[in-house]
């Protein structure tokens, strides 16, 4: 079987050809995504928080290399014990909001900031002020909690929880450019199955070419009458 050879010309040509189909499919699948986007996903908010962990306040000994090596350790302990039960539950009753745990450490994230001894907490919420009251709660609880599991260790804010402004997702923009980029992609991706499906010829060079040989006439079709 002789392996078809597609010209750079042909491939225009059917893009050419098929211009609507790949409008219509892309103009289809972005307006789709924006309705999404702005109308259907419900935006969610995070709020976040550092906190700094090291020695108490009033401590008058220096850092050296292995108390901010064990600080830096002390982070991934304090990662778990944020996420406890306990701590959670406690939290949510400090709150006033009518939680699951389950909802509250899923949607809570704890991130020991690489080679400091710096904590991240962040918690995300469909509601900016409900975002804002659960991680001053969670934070509140966990600093107490660390103060019994470590006595002469200091842990404090050093970013303050505040209301989030802008929600973190959906990403609308970018959204709508990848739903654009696809939608390019599927409907040039048809095109060329299409063309691979139609057995017909396109011009008399590739009848001539297939059939060796000459074509005498051409009917033209109505474009061209």
């Amino acid at each position: 079987m002789e392996e078809q050879v597609i010209s750079i010309e042909e491939i225009f040509e059917a893009l050419k050809k098929r211009w609507k189909m790949i409008a219509l499919i892309t103009i289809v699948a972005t307006v789709i995504s924006g309705v999404f986007s702005f109308f259907i996903i419900d935006p969610v908010y995070e709020a976040s928080t550092k906190l700094f962990v090291g020695k108490e306040e009033n401590s008058e000994e220096v850092y050296n290399s292995n108390d901010i090596a064990m600080y830096q350790k002390l982070l991934k302990t304090y990662s778990e014990t944020i996420k406890t039960r306990d701590l959670l539950t406690s939290a949510i009753k400090d709150s006033k909001y009518d939680l699951e745990v389950e909802d509250v450490s899923s949607a809570l994230t704890v991130v020991p900031v690489a080679d400091t001894q710096i904590l991240q907490i962040k918690y995300q919420s469909k509601d900016p002020k409900e975002a804002e009251i659960v991680l001053k709660a969670i934070s509140n609880n966990f600093i107490k909690t660390a103060k019994e599991l470590v006595p002469n260790g200091n842990v404090r804010t050093i970013e303050a929880v505040e209301m989030p402004e802008k929600p973190v997702s959906p990403n609308k923009k970018m959204n709508i450019a990848i739903a654009f980029l696809l939608g390019l992609m599927v409907s040039v991706g048809l095109v060329f199955l299409l063309e691979y499906l139609d057995n017909t010829y396109k011009t008399k060079e590739q009848l001539e070419k297939e059939l060796e040989l000459p074509v005498l006439g051409v009917i033209p079709t109505l474009d061209e009458v």
